[in-house]
């Protein structure tokens, strides 16, 4: 029981992490697009996505960093996708740029905004992985969750 509880309360603490990620990502200007990338890596990390070398599944965040360093946000928000999710691209006027990202299982699709590209990528992509984790902590409640935890 108390396993299922921990893992429960982890995934909405990190589902409340990815979207307070997110408005924050929305918020930022062109000049903060490293910065959110590099928050981007931190908090992907501590929700199981990122991988270390030999795995794999996820991405390398040092890989992810040394693209950062270099100034290349775009190439780290694809290596953080991986090659499996399909996205489109397209920019609008007034600088306004959207995203749309599609899981390698197709099920799902997710839509970003931002004011660069690599910043609406890196929002849809940030938005796909809430959503994987929101739809298995929701199955994991309604398995395996206790009574008293589902009634309260």
């Amino acid at each position: 029981m108390a396993s299922t509880l921990d893992k429960l309360t982890g995934d909405r603490t990190r589902a409340k992490r990815l979207r307070e990620f997110l408005h924050d990502c929305a918020g930022s200007g062109p000049g903060e697009e490293i910065d959110r990338v590099r928050e981007a890596v931190r908090e992907l990390t501590l929700s199981g996505v990122g991988r270390r070398i030999g795995d794999k599944s996820g991405f390398d965040p040092a890989a992810v960093h040394a693209m950062l360093d270099c100034g290349a946000g775009m190439s780290a928000v694809l290596e953080m996708m991986g090659r499996d999710t399909r996205f489109m691209l397209s920019r609008g006027a007034h600088d306004s740029c959207l995203a749309s990202v599609v899981n390698g299982d197709g099920a799902e699709e997710a839509l970003a905004e931002g004011p660069t590209l690599a910043l609406a990528l890196l929002g849809a992509h940030v938005s796909a992985v809430l959503g994987r984790i929101e739809r298995a902590a929701q199955g994991g409640e309604t398995l395996t969750a206790p009574t008293s935890m589902r009634l309260h």
